[in-house]
């Protein structure tokens, strides 16, 4: 099939202007000056008024960790995703069992691939007791591997039976010594254990359960910490490592002053750069997560990192609590799911609150959202770019279009968010996977299962 987009502001790495593109058998495969195509084709799109950017690849998804009905969560919340403009998601490993082993992680696979609207790739989890597994896992398909450094156990055990335990030093250097050895990527919590363990016992004690004692046990300095031991043993190994939602500009800082000799990349999410400590008051369990959302000076220095062009992606780290599971909070904000949705607001809320409020230019927000995932998770070549011969993974944005969040209105079931009320300037209003649309006035156009699974290219 041979379809022609006219008439659109697209969005290539080396710009944002205005172009035709080419699609044949689901692949870019020409991007064309306006009205130069004299051929036929079996589908006109007209994208008038509209920008065209590189789909979004959230690399931080927890679908069928939150809550025990991980199915009916990947079939109805990767639709949307697809709805706002995310077209390929990267699955963490937490399930019933965790994705630590070779058998788990194959029987997730088929969840996903009976189940999801948008393509997806997985993680693998690391346990302290599976570096014997990790190279058949990477052959399997496995993107990455995901390590925590903390855990809510003061002894390091998971919490729950979907969850992975913490790792401890030992753990974590037999690991990325490992991973050196076939180049997988491994991916880190990282906060300082014993720094938690103690802030929070100690509020605890006191018989802190309000909002604000969650900040409190999480101190900035356990990331900071933290991040700094994890780019020490990737020196030492080799190994690429990648942080994940990183809430604090200090440890940022320390990673891109890493960047010299280490290869290391890290993402932050946009509740890390919207809301502060404040918002976090006033919001209550809804927006209770881990690092805790920071003070207005943190987001403030961190907004400076991504606005020079620092900050390597964004991600949504994305947790869909029933909410019930988030209202447990109420009366001790410690009984409250450790997570926010935010797959369905990750683009659309950083397109405004970056493009819109702060001029972030386009490319940099594809950069963000696509390329910059597609390169670190070595998708580069199939996802990414609006590029010959990649994927025609296309989202098309009404930037005049405002909406206002409401988690009633989510897919899945974590009908709930901590941008509940806020303004979002600009909509998706198109989505295309693989060349085929997903996603068009307001309805999703495709059947459970289509997604397909990816792995990191050659």
């Amino acid at each position: 099939m041979k379809q022609l987009i006219i008439n659109g502001l697209v969005v290539t790495e080396s710009g944002a202007a205005p172009a035709d593109l080419l699609i044949e058998a689901g692949k870019i495969s020409g991007i064309l000056t306006p009205g130069a195509y004299d051929g036929t084709v079996d589908n006109l799109i007209d994208a008038s008024g509209l920008i065209v950017l590189p789909g979004a690849i959230d690399v931080h998804t927890h679908f069928t960790g939150s809550h025990d009905f991980p199915e009916q969560e990947l079939r109805e919340g990767t639709r949307g995703a697809a709805a706002h403009g995310v077209t390929t998601i990267v699955e963490m490993p937490h399930s019933l069992p965790p994705a630590t082993s070779l058998a788990s992680f194959t029987a997730k696979r088929s969840w996903l691939a009976e189940n999801c609207s948008v393509d997806y790739a997985m993680w693998a989890g690391l346990d302290g007791r599976n570096v014997h597994e990790l190279a058949a896992l990477d052959q399997a398909g496995a993107l990455a591997f995901k390590a925590f450094l903390c855990s809510g156990a003061p002894n390091g055990d998971a919490t729950d039976a979907k969850g992975l335990p913490r790792l401890d030093d030992d753990g974590l250097l037999r690991a990325m010594r490992e991973l050196a050895t076939f180049d997988g990527l491994i991916g880190v919590h990282a906060e300082n254990h014993d720094i938690l363990i103690g802030a929070g016992s100690e509020l605890r004690r006191a018989g802190r359960k309000d909002i604000r004692a969650h900040a409190l046990a999480g101190p900035e300095i356990a990331e900071i910490e933290a991040v700094g031991r994890v780019l020490a043993i990737a020196a030492e190994t080799g190994a690429r490592c990648h942080i994940v939602h990183v809430s604090s500009a200090r440890a940022a800082e320390t990673i891109i002053a890493a960047k010299e000799t280490v290869r290391a990349s890290f993402e932050t999410c946009p509740h890390y750069l919207i809301l502060d400590e404040e918002d976090l008051v006033r919001i209550g369990p809804n927006a209770r997560c881990g690092p805790p959302i920071r003070p207005r000076p943190v987001v403030d220095a961190l907004w400076q990192v991504l606005l020079r062009g620092d900050i390597d992606m964004i991600a949504s780290d994305h947790c869909p609590y029933t909410p019930e599971q988030k209202l447990a909070g109420e009366f001790s904000i410690w009984d409250a799911g450790m997570g926010l949705t935010g797959v369905e607001t990750l683009s659309p809320m950083f397109f405004s609150a970056a493009h819109i409020d702060r001029g972030l230019p386009l490319t940099e927000f594809a950069r963000m959202t696509a390329s910059g995932p597609a390169k670190a998770f070595r998708l580069w070549g199939k996802k990414g770019a609006i590029a010959p011969g990649f994927d025609a993974d296309l989202v098309f944005y009404d930037a005049s279009q405002s909406w206002t969040v409401s988690g009633e209105n989510f897919q899945g079931l974590g009908k709930w968010s901590a941008f509940e009320g806020m303004r979002c300037q600009g909509k998706v209003v198109r989505t295309l996977i693989r060349g085929v649309t997903v996603y068009q006035d307001s309805q999703i156009q495709v059947e459970p299962g289509f997604g397909q699974f990816v792995t990191r290219q050659a």
